[in-house]
């Protein structure tokens, strides 16, 4: 978790970058944004697993606090009745009493700890949320922008075209009334191959 947390002012300066940065630099942004919220379902994950186990304690502490009124009502017998025949028997009683106080303790402040662990998590996912929107907004606003770019370069290139299946270098040249040499010059073409999907700038 301190891991992620070093990584997100990272990331947040990546999502907030100049509103023209290029297609690669988005691509890092999803990447980002993806490895952020892989971080935040494993927290998540913790965040249960330690609830579990706080259940998991409680049961134990409930249990043992169930044995403690046991042995005590034993011990109180035992003082009833001849308590010379029962001397040994109520030390050893009284040793296992102690051991399980022992043991109650350490599961009080195991409890403690798991509840301030939760806090703290609570607390980290709330904050990853808020990254996570940020990213998004910005993800957005460079999408719009994106397109902005593209519109603009499409009208200063000329009009693109996609590669359709039987399509040629000759029939497509023919059908825009150009020619195959002006169509690989201008998209930088060193043979005549084209591929379904491919885009062409067309003059």
């Amino acid at each position: 978790m301190k891991k992620l947390l070093l990584l997100l002012p990272a990331f947040f300066l990546v999502g907030c970058g100049s509103i023209g940065s290029s297609k690669s630099d988005k691509h890092q942004m999803e990447l980002s944004l993806h490895k952020v919220r892989t971080e935040v379902e494993d927290i998540k994950h913790d965040l249960n697993t330690y609830e579990i186990e706080h259940h998991v304690i409680e049961g134990k502490l409930i249990d043992q606090e169930q044995t403690i009124a046991s042995l005590r009502q034993q011990i109180a017998e035992l003082k009833s009745g001849k308590l010379d025949s029962f001397v040994q028997e109520l030390q050893n009683l009284e040793k296992k009493l102690h051991q399980i106080s022992k043991k109650q303790d350490k599961i009080v402040t195991d409890i403690r700890q798991l509840s301030t662990h939760a806090n703290d998590t609570t607390t980290a996912l709330a904050q990853y949320k808020d990254k996570i929107a940020q990213f998004e907004k910005a993800i957005q606003g460079q999408n719009l922008q994106l397109n902005e770019i593209k519109k603009i370069a499409d009208a200063e290139n000329g009009k693109v075209y996609t590669v359709k299946s039987g399509d040629s270098l000759e029939k497509i040249a023919r059908d825009h009334h150009t020619t195959v040499d002006a169509i690989k010059r201008l998209n930088g073409m060193s043979s005549d191959l084209i591929v379904v999907d491919q885009k062409l700038q067309l003059p």
